[in-house]
């Protein structure tokens, strides 16, 4: 089976994620690692089944992942199955399943066979976490809290989470 995983990253969670999921799809398949920015969503035609990963962006997907996802083509012929990051921790699980739900959405839409999602919590990056913190009404120390659970985000155990995941969808 030739396999894609694709991914869209900003501080490298995504990444990080991507990689592992590549890892273990690597495998026993023909499998492809790629930034989002370097595919085409016509050329998804190649792949029995493609893994597409997003950052977590003000609840939803990243503006790259939905454009991507929204130029995928009508009745493509391979499985489709999303990855997200996101800090939950700081985001309550509500605002970030919008998120998740578009990847069923798209593929819905666009009749393509829809194989889940995995959700991994990540590092916020630092250039936002002042306006996190200030929309959230958090104090200093709540703030600090809540980035000491998430800093350490992905780690070893969610690398094989997300490795399980890959195993499930191509079982």
């Amino acid at each position: 089976m030739k396999v894609l995983v694709t991914y869209f990253s900003q501080t490298g969670n995504t990444a990080q994620v991507a990689k592992a999921i590549h890892q273990e799809v690597s495998k026993g398949h023909e499998a492809e690692l790629k930034a989002m920015e370097g595919v085409s969503p016509g050329a998804l035609a190649a792949y029995q089944a493609v893994f597409v990963g997003s950052p977590i962006h003000a609840g939803g997907l990243s503006a790259a992942a939905k454009g991507f996802l929204e130029a995928l083509p009508e009745g493509a012929g391979f499985t489709l199955a999303g990855f997200v990051t996101h800090s939950s921790n700081a985001y309550e699980s509500a605002s970030f399943e919008k998120g998740l739900a578009f990847f069923k959405e798209a593929c819905q839409a666009r009749k393509i066979t829809f194989a889940g999602t995995f959700d991994c919590q990540g590092r916020l990056a630092k250039a936002i976490q002042p306006m996190v913190q200030k929309a959230r009404k958090l104090s200093d120390e709540d703030w600090a809290k809540r980035m000491a659970v998430s800093d350490p985000h992905p780690n070893a155990e969610d690398e094989e989470k997300a490795r399980a995941f890959a195993r499930k969808v191509l079982g």
